[in-house]
């Protein structure tokens, strides 16, 4: 039983140093939002970065930050992290990224989703060592925060050990959880007492994730290369999961006159999709803008003519959401989540036919009349999700898992 009156909670945002979207964009979303939910007087809030972690400049003021030499996903990582938590002051974890390490704290994860663990062709062979892990983690977890209750379905159905009484679903929001008055010129107190070595790029630290070292494009940029030609837009991860060979399928059987921008980073078994546009043919009419900004990104979706989110699965699919936000009519398939997510506010479609989503494309490009009857939409069915109330629910979740016996 604690002896101090705040519940110190600590999140793991280490994922953070080499990623900005999925899971890491979740992470930061979340942190912004429970810093300021009025539950949180009650609560000490803190981070665990990579030592190496420069950037702060998200965070709210008052967030602690502990940082650690363990790398997110490192082969150690079950190891190493565990002794250098047992030396912060910790009541309850949350790991966002699936995986909870051993410790006398209260354990809280997140499962996004669990498509790999019946397709691992979508993941690279470091990514389902590490994700394997998933089962255990559920297991030795207090809570568990499912994103959708597809993702609960398919945690009772693929992980029948864990209890179905501590996984709560949690929708995640589309608004910006960080309010104008931010204050970003500290970021809390930042533990450096713990010294560490840096992580040799030989030793045992070395990574299994390239960290970012490219900066992000801008919208200006962006809007030069397209002028003034209606384009269709796609956010998220390059990868096999996300589709993007029959999204190119599609657009060689749409007017030429529609570009595609591909807004996102790199990721595994990525670099066949120039050579598939050039195959088809439609090289000129794609864009990879690379990552942007959150203020470039949001102009990006306001000038777009549609959202196309042709995904195998997603357990959750944020970039809908954020698309409808925006006032941009969303074509997506009608895997996994996102019927759930989308309500009646997309078009929906076989993520396998490419007839299908040429045609939802298609329909949205010529007809003002759609295009703005699913951005009327889309407006109405976003309310229904805002990081206000994913952080409250998620105290809840932090207040029962410290509660609990």
């Amino acid at each position: 039983m604690r002896q101090h009156s705040a519940l110190r909670v600590a999140i793991d945002c280490r994922l953070m140093y080499y990623r900005k979207a999925g899971i890491a964009q979740y992470t930061r979303h979340l942190v912004q939002a429970l810093r300021h939910e009025p539950s949180s007087g009650s609560v000490e809030l803190s981070v665990i970065l990579d030592r190496r972690d420069a950037d702060l400049a998200w965070l709210p003021a008052g967030v602690r930050v502990h940082r650690v030499i363990t790398p997110a996903h490192h082969r150690l990582e079950s190891l190493t992290l565990p002794l250098e938590l047992a030396l912060r002051r910790i009541d309850v974890l949350h790991s966002p990224d699936f995986i909870a390490p051993r410790g006398r704290f209260r354990k809280v994860i997140t499962i996004h989703d669990l498509y790999f663990m019946e397709h691992s062709e979508v993941m690279s062979a470091a990514g389902i060592r590490y994700y394997s892990r998933t089962r255990e983690s559920a297991c030795r977890a207090d809570r568990v925060i499912a994103v959708s209750e597809y993702t609960r379905s398919e945690i009772m159905r693929l992980l029948p050990s864990v209890p179905v009484q501590k996984v709560r679903v949690i929708y995640e929001g589309a608004d910006n959880p960080a309010p104008d008055g931010l204050d970003r010129s500290h970021a809390g107190a930042d533990d450096t007492s713990i010294s560490t070595p840096s992580p040799s790029g030989n030793g045992p630290y070395t990574e299994v994730i390239a960290p970012i070292v490219s900066r992000p494009s801008s919208f200006a940029d962006l809007k030069s290369k397209i002028r003034n030609s209606p384009y269709a837009l796609f956010v998220g991860t390059f990868e096999p999961r996300k589709n993007l060979s029959t999204l190119l399928r599609a657009l060689k059987e749409l007017p030429g006159t529609l570009s595609l921008v591909i807004v996102g980073e790199p990721g595994w078994r990525n670099q066949s999709l120039q050579e598939q546009a050039r195959d088809l043919g439609v090289s000129d009419r794609i864009i990879f803008a690379g990552r942007l900004s959150d203020a470039d990104l949001g102009e990006a979706y306001e000038a777009a003519r549609m959202l196309v989110f042709p995904s195998l699965s997603e357990g959750f699919g944020l970039p809908v959401l954020e698309a409808m936000a925006h006032g941009t009519p969303v074509v997506c398939s009608n895997a996994g989540a996102l019927p759930e997510i989308t309500g009646d506010a997309a078009l929906l479609h076989d993520p396998t036919d490419v007839a299908a989503l040429a045609r939802c494309m298609r329909i949205v490009l010529i007809f003002d009349s759609v295009h703005n009857d699913y951005a009327r939409r889309g407006r109405e069915r976003v309310q229904a999700f805002t990081w206000q109330r994913a952080a409250q629910q998620t105290w809840e979740v932090y207040q029962a898992c410290a509660s609990s016996s």
